[in-house]
C-alpha cells in the first residue's frame, strides 16, 4: 500500500549492483532492491552509506581559492542535446536554453570506493586512494590519481596522475597525460586531442593531432591526423595517419568488457 506522504513524483537515483555492477534507477526512499539483471538482492541505504564516506567536501584552502580568484564563466556541454553554453563557475546547476534539460554543475571528489553512477559538467576527482567501478560517469572535466574501472566519457579535458593499469574506458574531447604520470590503458582511448608529459601505454584514436613534449614516453597504438613528437619526447608502436577505417578489434577493449564506441560507454540508451 502506498504511503500517503510519499510525494506524487518521486525523485529517483541510480543505484548501481554491487554483484554485477548493473545499474538502474530506483526511488530515493527505496532501502533495498533486486537487480534486474543478475537477481541479486543488496541494500541501497547501505550503499549509498559508503560511498557518502569515499565523497569529500570542497577543502578550505579550495573555498579560499575560488574566493580570491572571484567569480569566472566557463562553457559547459549539454548531456541531452549537446548544445554548449556559458555559466557562472560558483553555478551550482543550469537549465539548458535549447532542449530545457537539468543539468548538474556539482564537482565530485572521490577518496575511497565508489559505485553509483555520475552525470555532471562539473570536476570529477579521483584522488590516489579513491576507486570508481560504476559502469558510467560523465562529466565536464576529470583528474584521475585513483583507480578507474567502469566508463568514462568526458566532454572537456581528462587528466591522467596515475601510476598502474587503468581498466576502465576514456571517452574525451582532449587528453592530458601529466609528468609523474606511468599508466597502462587497457582500453582503447578515445579523444579529439591528446598531450603527452608523462608515461602511457595505450590504444588511442585521436582525431587531431596527439603532442608528445620533452619528457613524455608514449607506447602502442596510434589513430590520429598528426602527431608531434618534441625533442625529447619517445613514440614507440604503430602510428597509423589520416582517416582510418577502424576494425572490430580495434573498438574492442577485451572480450568481456563493452566495446569504447557502444552505448553504455557513450551513456546512450
Amino acid at each position: 500500500m502506498a504511503n500517503p506522504n510519499t510525494p506524487k513524483h518521486v525523485e529517483k537515483i541510480s543505484a548501481d549492483c554491487p554483484h554485477c555492477g548493473f545499474s538502474q534507477l530506483e526511488s530515493a526512499f527505496a532501502k533495498s532492491t533486486f537487480c534486474r539483471k543478475c537477481g541479486q538482492h543488496y541494500s541501497i541505504e547501505k550503499l549509498l552509506a559508503k560511498e557518502a564516506t569515499s565523497l569529500k567536501e570542497p577543502s578550505f584552502l579550495d573555498k579560499i581559492s575560488k574566493l580570491v580568484s572571484g567569480e569566472k564563466i566557463r562553457d559547459i556541454c549539454c548531456f541531452s542535446c549537446g548544445h554548449r553554453q556559458r555559466v557562472s563557475t560558483s553555478a551550482q546547476s543550469s537549465i539548458c536554453p535549447q532542449c530545457g534539460s537539468y543539468v548538474d554543475l556539482r564537482d565530485f571528489k572521490i577518496s575511497g570506493p565508489f559505485g553509483r553512477s555520475i552525470q555532471t559538467q562539473g570536476e570529477v576527482h579521483v584522488t590516489s586512494k579513491g576507486e570508481i567501478t560504476s559502469s558510467k560517469i560523465a562529466c565536464g572535466t576529470a583528474f584521475l590519481e585513483g583507480k578507474l574501472r567502469g566508463n568514462l566519457s568526458c566532454t572537456g579535458t581528462v587528466s591522467l596522475k596515475m601510476h598502474g593499469k587503468l581498466l576502465g574506458s576514456i571517452e574525451a574531447h582532449h587528453l592530458c597525460v601529466e609528468r609523474r604520470c606511468d599508466v597502462e590503458c587497457v582500453r582503447p582511448v578515445k579523444v579529439h586531442s591528446a598531450e603527452i608529459h608523462g608515461k602511457i601505454s595505450a590504444r588511442i584514436m585521436c582525431e587531431t593531432t596527439v603532442n608528445i613534449t620533452k619528457g613524455g614516453a608514449l607506447e602502442g597504438v596510434v589513430y590520429a591526423k598528426a602527431i608531434n613528437i618534441e625533442r625529447g619526447g619517445i613514440f614507440s608502436g604503430e602510428l597509423f595517419i589520416g582517416q582510418q577505417e577502424l576494425t572490430q578489434p580495434d573498438l574492442l577493449g577485451s572480450e568481456d568488457q563493452p566495446g569504447l564506441f557502444g552505448d553504455e560507454a557513450l551513456g546512450t540508451t
